[in-house]
């Protein structure tokens, strides 16, 4: 007997490619043309809560990334029974971090032209900031509602992770960094991202005999 069917692990990786697609022709769209009234109409949040938006910005970025898997590693080596859940987005995490900066470089869409405060040199689709944070939220947020933490706690921590994603997408407008459409390309690239590591959670446990 086996924890979980393995068409939960086909579904899984179809979500993901699914999602993949949406991401790859979203670029498509919006790498060849001029922005999209709906990325001209995002111009109008760039240079709001300017702090708090660079707080966010900061916070999806490596130092901050290196330091909680740093922790999360450690955690990891005294309890092996935890690893395989935190390796899972430890490797997710630095596997798209590549793998956006390529998407990026393949679709070469230009920054906006009204930034502030931190000038990017970087080409503008996906948002690698929220390819990053919902990687890696994204999947932390799928263990706790799986989890048997009780109904309130699950609730309140799958929430706050998701907030935190929103905040880091919204800082990237805010500071002028991104169109609209390039969050939603973050957006469909992370969850693509989270699909294929539930797969991969999947398909690990269902090797576990019970």
């Amino acid at each position: 007997m086996v924890l979980y069917e393995a068409s939960q692990v086909r579904d899984a990786i179809a979500c993901g490619c699914a999602a993949l697609l949406a991401f790859a022709g979203l670029g498509l769209v919006v790498s060849h043309q001029s922005p999209l009234p709906f990325d001209l109409a995002g111009a109008s949040l760039a240079g709001t809560g300017l702090p708090l938006a660079l707080f966010f910005t900061h916070a999806g970025e490596f130092p901050m990334y290196a330091s909680i898997c740093g922790f999360l590693l450690v955690v990891g080596f005294l309890y092996r029974k935890w690893l395989l859940k935190i390796s899972i987005p430890v490797v997710s995490l630095v596997i798209m971090w590549q793998f956006s900066d390529l998407m990026k470089l393949a679709f070469n869409r230009p920054r906006p032209g009204y930034w502030s405060l931190i000038h990017e040199s970087s080409a503008s689709y996906p948002s690698g900031h929220v390819v990053l944070a919902t990687t890696f939220y994204g999947f932390w947020a799928y263990l706790a509602w799986c989890s048997n933490l009780p109904a309130p706690a699950r609730v309140a921590i799958v929430a706050v992770l998701l907030l935190w994603i929103m905040l880091v997408s919204w800082s990237r407008l805010a500071l002028g960094a991104h169109f609209p459409t390039d969050l939603i390309g973050g957006y469909l690239l992370g969850v693509g991202a989270v699909f294929f590591e539930i797969s991969v959670l999947l398909l690990m446990a269902s090797r576990k005999p019970v």
